[in-house]
């Protein structure tokens, strides 16, 4: 990934943006960088994204192959959860 700029204090993040993060559990101060929110979120998607692949792994170990559907459905759940991360963290601030 390619380096995110830092940007001047106080930080103004949009009103939509920041709906959208406090649904996720992030409340940004105006001290935050986007790009450690921008990390938190992409953290906290791929630990999902782990979590929903080992409940996968040992649910196929208990009733044999499991459809992959099924986990690529929950994988679309989980990018539309975290729209954010389709945009750059420039275009979260005002």
């Amino acid at each position: 990934m390619h380096e995110l700029p830092e940007f001047p204090l106080p930080i103004r993040y949009r009103a939509d943006v920041l709906t959208d993060l406090r649904r996720l559990g992030a409340v940004p101060r105006p001290t935050t960088q986007p790009r450690l929110v921008y990390s938190f979120l992409r953290a906290l998607m791929t630990f999902e994204i782990r979590e929903r692949k080992l409940r996968r792994r040992e649910l196929e170990q208990v009733f044999g192959p499991q459809p992959l559907s099924d986990y690529a459905a929950e994988i679309e759940k989980l990018r539309a959860k975290y729209h954010l991360l389709r945009r750059l963290p420039q275009h979260w601030i005002e």
